[in-house]
């Protein structure tokens, strides 16, 4: 017994016509896909400007670092002393601490770049530790390639930095 008896000519026109009907149906829906997917992505747009990324967060310092490296740069050390300094000043006493956020670029292996970063974030502790900062209102962070500022080339220079946040209230 066949799966759709045939009661007359007509009824299999039909069916014939329901299916062209469908298929070219998702002819339509995936030819308007496949436009979307074609569309140019937009021009990046890289700001390596500090930021306040929310009410308790400020960003207050990004040093840049050469590639493959977590060696201070010479230019970075004036930077360095005077954040010291306002760290130790008593009106950024309400930022309960700071965070020392090191991060890289997409090149190379994963675990290899976290600890890269981690590398870079405890050179600048170590180096605001020697300028008096109490250590115990720093936290040091590696975050390797995972927050990429410029994401539409995360191999980019910029990408490769340690940024210092202050977090205001609890931790």
């Amino acid at each position: 017994m066949p799966l759709h008896p045939v009661d007359n000519k007509s009824s299999v026109t039909e069916r014939r016509s329901s299916r062209r009907a469908l298929l070219s149906g998702f002819g339509l829906i995936a030819t308007a896909g496949l436009l979307t997917a074609c569309q140019e992505p937009p021009p990046p747009v890289v700001d390596t400007t500090p930021v306040v990324t929310g009410p308790d967060r400020t960003v207050m310092l990004t040093i840049n670092f050469a590639y493959n490296s977590y060696r201070i740069p010479g230019d970075a050390y004036a930077l360095l002393n005077n954040l010291a300094i306002a760290l130790l000043d008593p009106r950024l006493s309400s930022a309960s601490i700071f965070e020392i956020n090191g991060h890289t670029d997409a090149s190379g292996r994963l675990g290899y770049n976290m600890g890269l970063s981690m590398m870079r974030a405890g050179a600048v502790m170590e180096a605001l530790m020697q300028r008096g900062v109490p250590a115990q209102r720093m936290r040091p962070q590696g975050f390797g390639p995972l927050q990429p500022i410029d994401t539409y080339n995360v191999r980019s220079a910029v990408n490769r930095r340690v940024e210092v946040v202050a977090v205001y209230g609890g931790y």
